[in-house]
């Protein structure tokens, strides 16, 4: 049977999105590149540094609900349209920051609103998407993470010797911003962000907290938010400390321990790239969600105990395939939940970013403080084993996959 093609119209207004999501990930990732400049510049601390760092976890888990939530009130074209008006103001705010609470609150505004901009992208998905395209559109979507991770450590660095210093960087990433925000005020219409609960008047504020209720009610939502955060946890965990780990263990230089990291944003286009070809082609969505729940602890593992260049590259690629494997096809199950309403779909992906950013937020200062009484091996090998936390609660996923589909149709 032929599947319905997604139109170019949709096309082009995700397409839009999802570029905006590109310079947020840019911006987000690129702070490490900055950081030295901006430390001597700007005179800060260790301490202040760390905050900077973990601040876009933290707000991540702050705000995706909060968002998602407005979806109650207002259209999500207009939502987007203030998200990404908000992110210019504080890439530019980053720009002429004068000190350490100008820059905490410019990058609260770009990646703690930022983050959850996929929740209300998700009305408008429903809306012009075809229900069988959507695994793969969330595919693509996946990727663009990812892609603003490879894009802030391997490109920034020359964009900031054309631009001269890091501050101009920020300010041209400012002004992309605004031209997407003002190109998504064109391209959008009112009408694609428009669902059963955008009306007006005193009944509609009575369910303000309606999706809510309804998200939390299904039982996929639950398993996947409080699965998650353990994959949260040991992602950030390894970019914070795997580097110092590998040098001081193994006498790995950072230049080589950077490139070998480099591996785990390709890794993971690739795996949100295909996926969702291959849960398609066998049939089945929850092999493909809960299996990386106990392959990711194996390779996270692996690269802890090995000093081989080789032996690193291949479970650092395996551990940032795993990482986004799952994603696209996980947050496809929830628009598949019979009878659930785009606002309720929005939720349970806020609620799986929030998750999300606590567990990253974690992966930073749990390794921290266990490394204070069992040294940073032993921190980092105790947080490759929670992502075994979100394998196991997915096994009681219930199966959505193509197969589950066409046995239900012949139900029927």
């Amino acid at each position: 049977m032929s599947k319905e093609k997604v139109s170019a119209r949709a096309w082009i207004i995700v397409s839009i999105v999802w570029i905006g999501y590109v310079v947020v990930n840019l911006a987000n990732f690129s702070i490490g590149i900055m950081m030295p400049d901006i430390q001597t510049e700007l005179s800060l601390t260790v301490t202040q540094t760390g905050w900077l760092s973990a601040s876009s976890w933290i707000l991540k888990a702050l705000f995706s609900i909060p968002i998602a939530l407005l979806l109650s009130r207002f259209n999500a074209k207009n939502i987007i349209q203030a998200v990404f008006a908000i992110v210019s103001v504080g890439l530019l705010l980053q720009g002429f920051a004068q000190n350490f609470v100008m820059l905490f609150l410019g990058r609260a505004l770009v990646y703690g609103v930022a983050a959850a901009i996929l929740a209300p992208l998700a009305v408008v998905k429903i809306k012009l998407i075809p229900k069988e395209r959507m695994a793969g559109i969330n595919g693509i979507e996946n990727f663009t993470g990812p892609l603003g991770q490879v894009l802030g450590t391997a490109v920034v660095p020359f964009i900031i010797v054309t631009m001269g210093t890091w501050r101009n960087t920020m300010i041209l990433m400012g002004v992309l911003a605004i031209i997407v925000t003002v190109v998504w005020s064109i391209c959008c219409k009112k009408e694609d962000g428009m669902s059963e609960a955008n009306t007006t008047g005193k009944a509609q504020k009575v369910q303000f907290l309606a999706p809510l209720k309804e998200a939390c009610s299904h039982r996929t939502i639950w398993l996947l938010a409080l699965g998650w955060w353990g994959t949260g946890l040991i992602w950030n965990a390894v970019y914070s400390y795997w580097p110092t780990y590998v040098h001081d263990s193994f006498g790995i230089g950072t230049e080589v321990s950077g490139v070998i990291l480099g591996i785990l944003p390709i890794a993971s286009i690739i795996g949100s790239l295909t996926s969702p070809k291959i849960a398609d082609k066998i049939g089945y969505d929850k092999p493909m969600i809960c299996i990386w729940g106990f392959i990711l602890p194996v390779a996270y593992f692996c690269m802890m105990i090995t000093s081989s260049i080789p032996l690193l590259c291949v479970a650092v690629f395996v551990a940032g395939y795993g990482a986004y494997a799952f994603v696209p096809i996980a947050f496809t199950s929830i628009y598949k939940i019979k009878g659930i309403s785009p606002q309720a779909v929005s939720i349970g992906m806020a609620m799986i970013f929030t998750t999300n950013g606590v567990g990253g937020a974690l992966g930073g200062t749990l390794s921290a403080a266990l490394s204070q009484s069992m040294g940073l091996e032993g921190a980092l090998k105790v947080c490759c084993l929670f992502p075994l936390i979100f394998g196991i609660l997915t096994l009681f996923l219930p199966e959505m996959g193509r197969k589950a589909a066409e046995k239900e149709q012949l139900k029927s």
